[in-house]
């Protein structure tokens, strides 16, 4: 095992009691074991040149133009798009759910794109660990 260099980590309350009740649910016996495997996770995706995931999508229809917008992205992103879902949470908010996969470079070009797009209110990438 390598050697081990002791760090401290601020946390704001809220964050902190939503981290500890991750640790319970997924079965961690410390904090420093969960802290050290998440950004072994994150490390691990961005270095990657490959990745395939999901981008989700929160919009509301009202506002912009999404669907003819992220139509055309999907046009412009077709080697990234395997397929898309969508579906109704409300009146007024849509959810999208598009599988990626390719270079890690050209997906998070597309996620930042579809959050500049007018009316979306969250887009996340979450990536499929390989």
């Amino acid at each position: 095992m390598d050697k081990v260099v002791r760090t401290g980590i601020s946390f704001e309350p809220k964050l902190l009691g939503l981290f500890d009740k991750f640790l319970k649910e997924k079965g961690y016996t410390n904090r420093s074991e969960a802290i050290n495997d998440i950004i072994r996770d994150r490390l691990t995706h961005m270095h990657e040149s490959q990745i395939i995931g999901t981008i989700k999508v929160v919009y509301d229809q009202r506002v912009g133009h999404y669907s003819k917008n992220v139509s055309n992205l999907q046009h412009d992103y077709h080697c990234q798009i395997v397929s898309s879902m969508h579906t109704y949470l409300d009146h007024h908010t849509c959810l999208e759910l598009i599988i990626v996969k390719g270079k890690v470079e050209r997906v998070r070009k597309l996620l930042s794109k579809i959050k500049g797009t007018e009316g979306v209110k969250e887009a996340e990438l979450i990536l499929q660990n390989q």
